[in-house]
């Protein structure tokens, strides 16, 4: 039994690091074709590519590969345009949240949407000008068509009872799915909104807090909500203690590889949170001081989680009204 849990050990080690081998050379290829600036279109591909490899959004395969194209194009467009004005962009934003929700979402369970709206969210937060932003479109969009591809090879057997209207006719206030389409992007769209107004440095870092603890199931928001802030500064301590005052300077590319290698091992919430304010910080002291960004880390996670939490109860007094008045009117149907 000993040998066949470490010969099951050491193979899962194997193939984590072939994949990791292949996502540092798809990355490294996406850099050398879209530029450096433009990494994040490559993090966005590869997010992709593995979750809609084995994923299903649910509804008929065709228009479920067109939907996979339009929502890249969402992803490549979006950001940019909603950055014209903060006005322009509380409509922009507010629109494709919820079109990516609708169309990615269907089945609660699955974290279908957790691609695109990163993606969003990335652009967002990771903008770029003039050629770049010229080469992340070509690459959203042509990333997207192959990965459209590939999705429906890999469903193109199955059979659907849904169509894309069915994902429309289904909207339905009293549902769990549809509050959580709504919660989200009120949040997110609302959040955007007050950050470009006040032109808070990293509004990405509260949205990305505000996406991981917005969920369908009240059970797992609650445990997130507990140890979202605690893995934050243990995070950005961990990058704290290693980059400033252990790991030199040269060496510090490797401990970030390292790291990602050994992400492709964890699936508690907390680890994850730990590692994801590590990694994140290792490009905002390109941009802030290290004090600045470690400061700046804690403190958006402490405002989206607040936002989340305040979200949370305001939603649940507005839905409990809602169905007071509905049912007053007599058409509450049965549950």
């Amino acid at each position: 039994m000993k040998n066949f849990s470490w010969n099951k050990i050491g193979k899962d080690i194997f193939v984590k690091f072939l994949v990791f081998l292949f996502c540092v050379a798809f990355i490294s290829l996406n850099n050398y074709l879209l530029g450096q600036n433009n990494s994040i279109a490559g993090v966005i591909l590869l997010v992709g590519l593995f979750l809609l490899m084995k994923g299903d959004l649910g509804f008929d395969v065709r228009q479920a590969s067109f939907s996979i194209v339009f929502m890249f194009g969402i992803i490549a467009f979006c950001p940019k345009l909603a950055a014209i004005h903060p006005l322009v962009g509380l409509v922009v934003n507010s629109c494709s949240i919820l079109l990516i929700m609708i169309l990615s979402s269907h089945d609660v369970t699955m974290s279908n949407h957790t691609t695109f709206m990163l993606g969003y969210l990335f652009c967002q937060g990771y903008d770029v000008t003039g050629k770049d932003y010229a080469l992340r479109v070509v690459g959203l969009l042509v990333g997207g068509i192959v990965i459209a591809l590939l999705y429906y090879l890999a469903n193109q057997k199955k059979e659907y009872k849904r169509n894309i209207k069915d994902l429309f006719d289904e909207l339905y206030i009293h549902s769990t799915r549809t509050r959580w389409y709504v919660k989200l992007t009120f949040l997110l769209s609302v959040t955007m909104f007050v950050c470009d107004l006040l032109q808070y440095p990293k509004t990405m870092w509260i949205s990305l807090t505000i996406l991981s603890l917005t969920l369908p199931f009240e059970e797992e928001y609650k445990e997130r909500r507990r140890v979202r802030i605690p893995a934050a500064i243990c995070g950005t301590a961990l990058f704290y203690i290693l980059f400033e005052m252990i790991v030199p300077l040269e060496y510090q590319p490797i401990v970030v590889l390292f790291a990602g290698f050994l992400a492709m091992f964890i699936k508690n919430y907390f680890l994850k949170c730990i590692y994801n304010s590590f990694s994140a910080l290792g490009t905002a002291v390109l941009i802030f001081s290290t004090k600045g960004a470690i400061t700046l880390r804690i403190l958006s996670n402490i405002i989206g989680t607040i936002i989340v939490i305040a979200g949370y109860f305001a939603f649940q007094i507005v839905f409990k009204y809602y169905e007071q008045w509905y049912e007053n009117r007599g058409h509450l149907p049965a549950a």
